[in-house]
């Protein structure tokens, strides 16, 4: 067993540069806290986050230009009336289907 021992440490000895480089790598690439693993776990997320800022931002052009012709065109507060709200004219029969 002391053999075995010694032999080991004499491995470590003679390739103590390598074996630093080894603990180095595991060090800095997994196990620190601003590892590389964790740098590319948030760079993939910020990538989500930057998609979802970009759709958030084309319905709110959307909804503002609806919200605009709400504002202005009296026949698009009907057309709203009428499809969201099921609201019909006076001797008017409105079928909704789904």
């Amino acid at each position: 067993m002391g053999k075995k021992i010694k032999g080991f440490w004499n491995i470590i000895a003679r390739n103590k540069y390598l074996c630093v480089i080894v603990i180095f790598i595991a060090v800095a690439g997994f196990l620190d806290t601003n590892s590389f693993w964790a740098r590319y776990q948030l760079h993939r997320e910020n990538e989500t986050l930057r998609s979802e800022i970009k759709r958030f931002e084309e319905q709110y052009a959307r909804d503002k230009k609806q919200l605009n012709s709400l504002r202005t065109d009296p026949e698009a507060v009907e057309r709203v009336a009428r499809m969201s709200l099921k609201m019909s004219k006076p001797n008017e029969d409105v079928y909704v289907f789904e």
